[in-house]
């Protein structure tokens, strides 16, 4: 059975766990992991355009990316 077989037999739920486990399984060393090109470009271009409004201190963007992934994961 191929990984791919394997991945499009889980459930929503399954897949974001599995790429939450993926996601620490390549974060674990970050060294070995490079950020591809064009993620750069986005991070450099998002940081020379910043969306209008008021910046959030960080721990209050932390909880809001956490409460909006969470709300993902519970409507899958």
């Amino acid at each position: 059975m191929s990984l791919q077989s394997m991945i499009s037999g889980l459930s929503h739920a399954e897949k974001l766990e599995a790429m939450d486990l993926l996601w620490r399984e390549l974060s674990r060393v970050p060294s070995d992991y490079v950020s591809p090109e064009w993620h750069e470009r986005i991070l450099a271009n998002r940081g020379a355009n910043p969306e209008p409004g008021k910046p959030l201190p960080l721990n209050e963007a932390r909880s809001e990316v956490k409460e909006r992934l969470n709300a993902r994961r519970t409507q899958g």
